[in-house]
């Protein structure tokens, strides 16, 4: 049996190792708004807390036992859990399909297809872009081909003993199952309310598993004896929702502290019952469109070949494998029909077990394919075609790999760490930092929680509580914009009570998120005064003198503190300006070389009000004094420092209309990012 399974090892390990070296390749260093909850996912589980609903508690104790491998910083090593159980899960897909191919044909033909389809899905861009980051998707798929593989295998020990069972059996009898498939059975059920911990939609599936468990055996599925095997493992596996109430008093979001689950109500509303304005939130005559949503979707996963593949492997299993067609096709079409109704920005990833399961039925269709193709006849032209579909095969996992690579590659995304590790240098003594709130807080949070950086700030969103502030002795800055008209209210405003609608905020450091970063993913560190700043004097002398137009302004000269900055550190810089006729829209910026590395307007963005409010000499020239954050994956050489001016129209996004050459600024080597 040993050398029988020999090959399925070694192709699995093969697959593992493959898998986890291109994620590990492209991983994110640490933090990163590739997803919105993301850094909350990867500080969660170092502080054994409470993720947002719906909790994921087996997602945070797994990511507590990565948090011990000493690499890199805590996110890091939480977005190393995604990889390895992500490659883990594409390895389990493997053996999954060898038991929906196996006995179809030739056992080459078997090892071919699962192989293939298993990698098909581990480097579809979707799955692959979750497997770089902290998230529950990639560790999740882990969960479901366990599940499956544990449900299929029970599936053929089950159909062999009744196969050997003797003829006349009592009736009793035959609801007596062995005790490999009760073991089976508990196991099943045990990793299937596990799953539940990684993602609550995989309860969907149930109807399919209960289905097929009738399908294969309906004397074994009416049992008291499988009902009670299935039925402990899956108790046994929804007790981690236990967590919920007994780490609910480490929630920070407001809201959600309001909401805590303490209580058995409060426990569904945090599981079962979250979301509810998600949930099928589009009227009966939207379905269709949200079919075709759906299907974009799938054809960018696979290709229009990897489609069709699938259709014919639905006919496939069908005829050849009908219980297992029942079984995908039942998860499929839940999965499927309950998220082309739920109202979600990031749509495409709660797809990904539909996808898993499409790649099964491409894998059935490829399997089904070679076999043909090794019956003909004709030596020649059965080896010539043959060895061109493996050709094709091959050709297609590198043409995949090789497009999905850039849009998943995230190693060199450290703006968040970078960010903050000179936000925490920059800030006085006991200052009051304002942030985001909730999950998206977290960016921030991480710092305190994790490495109790600066514990002399004040971070009122962290800290519990909802009455007025009681820290009252720094100064107070801010890293969202103050928009008076959204002070208190919701995640992206900064708590109520420490600013005044009148206050000021003045830039004085940018991140590096350059052109394409969202407004709610540029990193801005704000100063909090009650004083308009000095934005227009009448008499300067610049360092160097420049007197360069630039679209509608002119810069008029520059400070620079510093010539060498360490990759990673802040570059010090003051601007004169005069404005001119300043096109409406535009948007000035620092770039190092061809990178962007911050815009924003005019005046730091408070020019129309100070204006307004100041009513400063018209022959005035605009000063703006700030810093910049360096990336630390710039390479250490030498860059010219230009100032850029981007316009913000012409329906293609920004774009950089002008730019003028300051003077080289050298890098030196910097270091890793996190916290430590």
């Amino acid at each position: 049996m040993t050398r029988r399974l020999l090959p399925d090892l070694v192709i699995g390990l093969v697959i593992l190792a493959l898998c986890l070296g291109v994620y590990n390749a492209t991983l994110t260093p640490s933090l990163s708004y590739a997803s919105p909850d993301g850094n909350e996912l990867a500080t969660v589980p170092y502080i054994l807390g409470l993720a947002h609903s719906t909790g994921y508690p087996l997602y945070t104790w797994l990511g507590k036992l990565f948090t011990f491998i000493p690499i890199g910083d805590v996110a890091h090593r939480v977005n190393l859990m995604s990889a390895t159980l992500g490659a883990a899960g594409v390895a389990l897909l493997y053996v999954v399909l060898r038991f929906l191919t196996s006995g179809l044909g030739p056992p080459l033909f078997s090892y071919l297809s699962s192989g293939f389809a298993a990698l098909l899905f581990g480097f579809s861009r979707t799955f692959w872009s979750q497997t770089t980051i902290a998230e529950v998707y990639a560790p999740n798929v882990f969960m479901v081909t366990l599940t499956l593989v544990l449900l299929l295998w029970w599936a053929r020990v089950e159909e062999r003993e009744r196969r050997n069972r003797p003829a006349g059996e009592r009736w009793w009898r035959r609801m007596l199952p062995s005790w490999r498939s009760s073991l089976l059975l508990f196991a099943f059920g045990l990793c299937f309310g596990l799953s539940l911990g990684t993602h609550m939609s995989d309860l969907g599936f149930a109807p399919a598993f209960a289905l097929f468990i009738l399908l294969v055996g309906a004397w074994t599925a009416l049992s008291p004896l499988t009902i009670a095997s299935a039925g402990a493992g899956f108790f046994l596996g929804l007790l981690q929702f236990l967590w919920l109430p007994f780490r609910a008093l480490t929630l920070v979001d407001a809201p959600m502290r309001a909401h805590a689950p303490l209580t058995l109500r409060g426990i569904y509303n945090y599981t079962l019952g979250a979301f509810p304005q998600f949930k099928f939130a589009f009227p009966l005559a939207a379905l269709p469109d949200r079919v075709v949503v759906y299907l974009y979707f799938l054809v960018q996963q696979f290709g229009l070949a990897g489609v069709l593949l699938g259709l014919l492997g639905l006919w496939v299993l069908l005829f050849l494998r009908p219980r297992r067609f029942f079984l995908l096709v039942g998860m499929y079409l839940v999965h499927v029909w309950f998220f082309i109704q739920y109202r979600a920005f990031d749509l495409d990833v709660f797809f990904i077990p539909a996808h898993l399961v499409y790649a099964l039925l491409i894998g059935s269709a490829v399997c089904w394919l070679l076999v043909r193709l090794g019956r003909l006849r004709q030596p020649v032209v059965r080896r010539v075609l043959t060895g061109m579909a493996v050709l094709s095969l091959a050709l297609g996992l590198v043409v995949e790999v090789r497009t999905n690579w850039a849009l998943n590659d995230r190693s060199g995304d450290t703006a968040i760490n970078d960010f903050y590790e000179n936000v925490l240098a920059l800030l006085p003594e006991n200052a009051v930092l304002l942030s985001r709130g909730g999950v998206f807080g977290y960016d921030l949070f991480y710092y305190r929680l994790v490495y109790d950086a600066r514990p002399d700030v004040c971070i009122p969103a962290l800290e519990a509580g909802d009455g007025p502030p009681a820290h009252t002795g720094g100064e107070v800055y801010t890293n969202v914009s103050l928009d008076s008209g959204r002070m208190g209210q919701g995640p992206w405003a900064p708590p109520a009570g420490w600013v005044e609608p009148d206050d000021w905020a003045v830039p004085v450091l940018f991140g590096a998120t350059g052109l394409d970063a969202s407004s709610a993913q540029r990193l801005v560190l704000y100063h909090v005064t009650d004083e308009p700043p000095t934005l227009v004097v009448t008499d300067v002398q610049p360092q160097h003198l420049l007197n360069e137009p630039l679209d509608g302004l002119t810069l008029v000269g520059y400070d620079l503190e510093e010539t060498t900055v360490r990759a990673g550190g802040t570059l010090h810089l003051t601007l004169y300006w005069r404005l001119g006729r300043a096109a409406s829209g535009l948007l000035v910026g620092a770039s190092l070389g061809d990178e962007v590395l911050e815009v924003h307007e005019p005046g730091l963005g408070n020019l129309r009000r100070y204006v307004e409010t100041v009513h400063p000499d018209r022959d005035g020239v605009l000063v703006e004094t700030y810093g910049v954050v360096i990336p630390r994956q710039t390479e250490a050489t030498a860059f010219p420092l230009e100032i850029v001016a981007v316009s913000r129209f012409g329906g293609q996004g920004e774009q950089i209309v002008g730019r003028v050459t300051l003077q080289e600024i050298v890098i030196t080597d910097g270091g890793s990012p996190g916290g430590e």
